[in-house]
């Protein structure tokens, strides 16, 4: 097609204009289009940048790497008015470590299981108030998509209370269940089998730690992957 440079452009779909486009690059002849639907220069340049640049952006999707999630996501971080952390003021640093808890609410000693084991009671109703504190829909998939976290976690001293439960993903990018999982294997670890040539990290530090910001102390102490393995089951 031959374009004249007094040619303006009248009126022209995007069907068309990206059909004429496509034809030009590919070094095809392109159809006749009647007059008006004919392309000045100034738009058919117009058209070349347009398309450049959509060709970028798509390639920069393309083979641009997961973004970690928003920490202001519920998802990731709890809300500090649903849930502020709680722990059992009762446990000692030598004491979390033991395995001579019993069950209770909270735990006594004078059993054989952790002090996990010994507090995970959490009920189907406290499980529902939560889901619906933060207006998430329960799934009812038997924790697939979706934890009842424990902010200060259980093996750390936390209480199976409303006020240190929170949804918390299991499916999304990054930060998710799975990696705070880690995280609290990792404390756990720090605090009652330190390396022979460390110290113990103080139980009331690692409660802090998580409590306060758990991506903060994700990325403090999991900063190497290799330090904090598959979760443990404490």
């Amino acid at each position: 097609m031959r374009i004249r440079p007094t040619q303006s452009l009248l009126w022209i779909t995007p069907r068309r204009a990206f059909a004429a486009l496509t034809r030009m690059l590919s070094g095809m002849p392109m159809q006749h289009m009647p007059h008006p639907q004919r392309l000045s220069p100034n738009v058919l340049a117009w058209l070349l940048v347009a398309s450049a640049i959509t060709l970028v952006i798509v390639w920069m999707v393309a083979h641009q790497r997961t973004a970690a999630p928003d920490r202001s996501d519920s998802a990731i971080m709890p809300d500090r008015r649903l849930t502020p952390g709680a722990v059992d003021q009762g446990v000692t640093d030598a004491a979390i470590c033991a395995h001579d808890w019993a069950s209770g609410d909270p735990p006594q000693r004078g059993g054989d299981l952790t002090y996990s084991k010994a507090a995970r009671h959490t009920s189907a109703n406290v499980k529902r108030e939560v889901f619906a504190a933060y207006h998430i829909a329960n799934p009812h998939d038997g924790g697939r998509s979706w934890e009842i976290d424990h902010l200060v976690p259980l093996a750390l001293g936390g209480l199976d209370v409303a006020e240190n439960l929170w949804p918390q993903s299991r499916t999304g990018d990054g930060l998710n269940a799975w990696a705070k999982d880690r995280l609290e294997y990792r404390l756990y670890r720090l605090v009652c089998d330190p390396q022979a040539d460390a110290k113990a990290l103080p139980l009331a530090q690692a409660q802090a730690a998580i409590r306060t910001d758990w991506v903060a102390a994700y990325r403090q102490y999991c900063g190497n992957e290799a330090d904090c393995p598959a979760f443990g089951g404490n």
